[in-house]
Order: C-alpha cells, then sequence, then structure tokens
C-alpha cells in the first residue's frame, strides 16, 4: 500500500456522494417547507389552503416509507447492472420530482413526488456505501465511508440556508443542481467496483479500474487478492437465502440491523423533519430559521471531525461517544419542555433548546449519523453485500418512516417531554449493544473481519 495521496479515489468518493447531497435535501426539505403549506397567504402556500396534520405528516414522511421498497429493488439491480448504473438510474427520479414539486397546486402531487423521492433515496442509502466501501483501501475505507455523512449534512444545511427565504417553487429549481452536477462530475469519469467486475468475471475491466483508482504499482498483487476472496464465495448463490447461510453472514446482519434500527430510534429524523416547529414551540427569543441554521452548520462540522477521526480513533469508541451525548442532550430537551409545559419560567434557560440540538447532532454525527452505513458496507462477502446492505438499510427506513409519521402524535398524546426522554433511553441501550455486540473493524481488510465474524479470530 503506498502512503501517497489517492486523490483520484477522494474524488470518486466526493463526486458519487453528490448524490447523498442531493438524499439531504430531499430528507430535509419537509423542515422549512410545512411552514409554508400551513399558512394561509397564497403566495407563500401553492394549495391556497393550510395543510392538516394528517397531511403534514404524510409529506414529510413518505420518503422514509417509498425508500424501503428502494431499497430493495436497488440490492437486486445493483447485483444485475453493477453499482455505477444503478445510482445513476435511480437518480432519474429526482429530476422528474423537483420539476413535479415546482409546478405542484394540490397535496397529491406532493404525495406522488415524495413518494418516487423517497425510491431514489432508498438506492442511494443501499448501494453507495457499498461502492464507496468496494473501491476504497483498507487504511482509508473508514474516511471515504465517512464523506456520506458530510455530504448529508451539506444537503441539510442548504435546506435549511436557502429553503425558509425562497418559495416553494423556487427551490425545488434549485434543487436540480446536485442532479446535473452528479451527470457532469460522475458519470463519464469514474468507474464500477473492481469487486462487481471480478464477480462478473471481467478481468480485464476489473484490472484497469484498479490503475485507475490505485496509486500503488502493486495493481496485480490486489487483483490477485480480491480474486481470492471473489472465489471463496463464487460457489454460493447471490440470492436472499445466502443472507442466513453463514454465521459471519448472521451476525453482520444483526450488527447492521441493530445499529441502524437504534440510529433512527433516536429520533433523529423526527427532529429533522420537524425541527423550526420544535423551535417554534419552545418558544424562545432565538428565531427558528437562524437556529436551525446554526444547527446545519453544526452537523457539518462535526460530520467533518468524524470522518478525520474515525480511522483513528476506530468506529466502537465513536459510537459510544455518539451515545453519550445523545442520551445527555435528549434528557436535556426533554426537561426544558417539561419546564415549558408545566408553567415554569424558562427565560434564564432560553438558550437550552438550542445547546441541547447542538450537542445532539454533535454526538450523533460523530458516531451514529455515519458509522452505521460505513460498518454495513464492510461486514458482508461480495456475494451478498448488495442485498444485506439493501435489507439492513430497509429496517433503517422503515424506523425512519415511523419515527417520523409518528412524531407529531405521540407529542401530542404524551407531551414533547416524554418523547425526547424516549428518544433518550433508546440511546441508553444502545451502548449495551456497542459494547457487547459490534466488533472494531478499524484497518481490517475485508477478509478479516469475515474471519472476525465467524469467531476465528
Amino acid at each position: 500500500m503506498s502512503g501517497k495521496t489517492n486523490y483520484f479515489l477522494h474524488w470518486a468518493a466526493f463526486t458519487v456522494n453528490i448524490l447523498t447531497l442531493a438524499t439531504g435535501i430531499a430528507m430535509a426539505w419537509a423542515s422549512p417547507s410545512l411552514i409554508k403549506l400551513e399558512s394561509l397567504d397564497p403566495d407563500v402556500n401553492p394549495l391556497g389552503r393550510p395543510i392538516t396534520t394528517a397531511e403534514k405528516s404524510l409529506i414529510a414522511s413518505l420518503p422514509t416509507f417509498t425508500s424501503v421498497p428502494g431499497t430493495i429493488i436497488a440490492g437486486y439491480v445493483s447485483q444485475k447492472l453493477g453499482r455505477k448504473k444503478t445510482l445513476i438510474l435511480f437518480s432519474l427520479p429526482f429530476l422528474f420530482c423537483y420539476i413535479g414539486i415546482a409546478l405542484a397546486k394540490s397535496v397529491t402531487v406532493f404525495y406522488i413526488t415524495r413518494f418516487f423521492l423517497g425510491l431514489s433515496c432508498g438506492c442511494t442509502l443501499a448501494v453507495l456505501p457499498s461502492y464507496v466501501a468496494e473501491i476504497s483501501e483498507d487504511s482509508n475505507r473508514g474516511f471515504l465511508g465517512c464523506i456520506m455523512g458530510i455530504m448529508g449534512a451539506i444537503g441539510y444545511f442548504i435546506v435549511y440556508a436557502i429553503g425558509p427565504v425562497v418559495s416553494i417553487q423556487m427551490f425545488a429549481y434549485l434543487q436540480l443542481f446536485p442532479i446535473i452536477l452528479f451527470y457532469v462530475m460522475f458519470v463519464p469519469f469514474i468507474p464500477e467496483s473492481p469487486y462487481y467486475f471480478l464477480a462478473k468475471k471481467l478481468d480485464k475491466e476489473a484490472e484497469a479500474c484498479l490503475k485507475k483508482i490505485r496509486t500503488t504499482s502493486k495493481v496485480h498483487e490486489e487483483l490477485a487478492y480480491l480474486e481470492e476472496v471473489i472465489n471463496e464465495n463464487k460457489e454460493k448463490k447471490s440470492d436472499w437465502r445466502e443472507i442466513y447461510s453463514t454465521k459471519a453472514a448472521r451476525k453482520g446482519l444483526t450488527i447492521t440491523c441493530g445499529l441502524l434500527m437504534f440510529q433512527q430510534l433516536l429520533g433523529f429524523m423526527a427532529v429533522l423533519n420537524y425541527m423550526q416547529s420544535i423551535f417554534e414551540a419552545a418558544k424562545t427569543s432565538i428565531n427558528s430559521n437562524t437556529a436551525s441554521l446554526i444547527l446545519g452548520g453544526v452537523q457539518i462540522i462535526s460530520n467533518i471531525f468524524s470522518t478525520l477521526l474515525v480511522d483513528r480513533l476506530g468506529r466502537k469508541v465513536l459510537l459510544l461517544a455518539s451515545n453519550v451525548g445523545c442520551t445527555i442532550s435528549l434528557a436535556a430537551l426533554g426537561a426544558f419542555f417539561f419546564c415549558l409545559e408545566n408553567n415554569y419560567n424558562t427565560d434564564s434557560i432560553f438558550w437550552l433548546p438550542i445547546l441541547s440540538l447542538i450537542v445532539f447532532f454533535v454526538s450523533f454525527n460523530f458516531g451514529f449519523g455515519t458509522l452505521p452505513l460505513t460498518v454495513c458496507g464492510e461486514l458482508f462477502s461480495s456475494n451478498i453485500k448488495a442485498m444485506a446492505a439493501s435489507l439492513s438499510t430497509c429496517v433503517c427506513l422503515l424506523l425512519a418512516f415511523l419515527v417520523t409519521l409518528g412524531f407529531p402524535y405521540l407529542s401530542d398524546a404524551v407531551g414533547r417531554p416524554y418523547t425526547f426522554w424516549i428518544f433518550g433511553i433508546t440511546s441508553v441501550l444502545s451502548i449495551l449493544f456497542v459494547v457487547f455486540i459490534v466488533p472494531e473493524t478499524k484497518g481490517k481488510s475485508f477478509k478479516e473481519i469475515q474471519h472476525v465474524l465467524e469467531g476465528r479470530r
């Protein structure tokens, strides 16, 4: 392995993650847009009437729901067409959906466009981590995997910065730009995964790919190693039954599904989609748009630090630090709303909601925001990687849908304090999962990770 920085590989990981930026925008879009759709002003609200609570919940949560079939379909298609072609194919709905949103005059159009946006988001979340993991080197796989978190956070920041100050129609047209950028920067220049080429017995294409994404002269040695890894699984079928066929596969699925389950039960998607509503409910002197913008910037910075630390400190340390910070911040946020709802004077702690959410986002992004998908790209053998990633992501997105859909109803039923405290209790439980179940994968090759999962060492 050469110590020389591999600029093209880093560029490849960055350009493919433009789709993650687009996914972040789609997922956070509801935060400023729902406020406009609740407005009585026809110049602000293209529907001409305020949306109901049910319509609000459905518009916010639909992409997470339809991401579920998106992950399953994308997992199957990526096995047949390859990672790159699948990402290109599933990026097309972004274009048509944003044009649809720009022209929407009825709530049904918002339902339809958000439905298909979810399919594209599901593909990105299922296929992209595997693609990045497969083109990476052992020494930088964690770093490159965490670029996904940075680009997602930039997407959130764009929503918080631009969404509140432009119309829904103008914002929809602006959202076309990242997709066009993806077609210009990624499609013509970045190769397919070498793992996919070797799995399809396209040895010459795999060699050409490695020569393009490696600075080392030992391409033939790596090619032989990858062929060995592929050949270990060549007699195994690439179907859904194989996910449960070995101890390593079953344990890998338990770990990834568990991490992604806890990721969503911490309440991130609820906070992301209803952030401005949360700040307005807090009745502090801090403007909700300003607070959302600050938190968007915090997410970018915290994701950058996480990316720099993941291959130094390891996955487990960052996940545990993430748990502790999320637990404390959610407890504090629940305490503020408890005081507010019980008519205690909160003037002296007006700063607590934004401080709590800053700590929450920093903590979340240091660990649970990015690492579950990074780990998901590391744990599975090549013949089941795409399908296992799709199934794990499917669990994640189904829970994201339920959390996003249920947050307004849960808040109304038990109150915001207990809602945030429930998320905090989940964070405590996830500490036990990380300590006793999750292995450390820092610096390990795919083969070494498989041996760890099998219990060989």
